[in-house]
């Protein structure tokens, strides 16, 4: 069993909610990084064989046991979600896409379970326009939103989000989110709004709408008891009236806190902790929420 530490990620749409959580006192956060693996950020391991060491060193370590051995990175990356404002209205790539603007392996789609829902009762999500050149022509005139649908929310509500779909999250909303590791992208538009600096975040309008599928659009889903949601590089299982979890699967399961405490191995977790519960480990749920994560092969 491996207990990972939380990273904070200030950014210009975070806020406080997750200040509580984090160890530190930035009021900003719009990620509280559970577990991640990437250029920027590594999850420190704080408790457990590598501890003192990253998720980077433990995943090159058990990739092969694992059957992940053609991922150079952990596949996947894990935060809790603040939005205190709009995120910018964006695209990711689907793999062709990723491939062809970044020479990135593969692309990046992504899952929200919405812990709050947003104030507007809904996320940006789908587009209104009927082709990329009504987009773009939307855009050049300053009237970008006219083209934005919505997809209303509540809280306990999953949502998919697949590469090329135009989506944003908005005000108000705190999510446990899932990623494919794939650090793409494009913004088509930020509100105008200045960073810490005064200076507006920049834009990549060309190769937003150059992945822009302008007919994908989301559904909401819920959780059943005991059914995971299952989607192309990953599965999700909401857990919140469990005793305890035991591994007697082959491969690990990653373990997120989304509400309660917990002490395991002598610290104290809050929500935004991950544990890494590998093959035979056995790890107390009772009395919290978790999100259980498993990598597909």
């Amino acid at each position: 069993m491996q207990i990972l530490k939380p990273i904070v990620h200030e950014t210009v749409w975070g806020g406080k909610k997750l200040t509580p959580y984090s160890g530190s006192d930035c009021e900003k956060i719009g990620h509280l990084y559970s577990c991640i693996d990437t250029k920027s950020f590594k999850s420190e391991i704080i408790s457990g064989s590598f501890e003192g060491k990253n998720v980077h060193d433990w995943f090159l370590e058990n990739r092969d046991k694992y059957g992940l051995a053609k991922y150079e990175e952990l596949p996947v990356l894990m935060a809790l979600v603040e939005a205190a404002d709009n995120l910018s209205i964006q695209v990711h790539p689907d793999d062709e896409m990723a491939m062809r603007i970044d020479k990135k392996p593969f692309g990046k789609n992504e899952s929200f379970f919405i812990m709050e829902a947003p104030e507007a009762g809904y996320m940006y999500n789908g587009c209104k326009a009927k082709s990329r050149e009504e987009m773009a022509k939307l855009i050049v005139e300053g009237r970008c939103m006219e083209g934005v649908d919505q997809l209303p929310l509540k809280a306990g509500d999953y949502v998919y989000v697949t590469g090329g779909t135009l989506h944003a999250a908005s005000r108000g909303s705190l999510s446990f989110e899932i990623e494919e590791n794939c650090d793409a992208t494009y913004r088509f538009y930020d509100f105008d709004r200045l960073d810490k600096n005064g200076n507006k975040r920049p834009l990549q309008v060309e190769d937003a709408l150059a992945c822009l599928k302008v007919d994908n659009k989301s559904v909401t889903r819920q959780y059943r008891k005991g059914e995971p949601i299952v989607e192309r590089m990953y599965s999700t299982q909401y857990v919140n009236d469990e005793d305890k979890f035991v591994n007697s699967e082959n491969s690990f399961v990653i373990a997120v806190m989304l509400k309660g405490q917990k002490v395991v191995d002598k610290l104290i977790l809050l929500p935004g902790s991950a544990i890494i519960i590998e093959p035979g480990d056995v790890l107390d749920l009772s009395n919290c929420e978790w999100m259980l994560i498993r990598i597909l092969k």
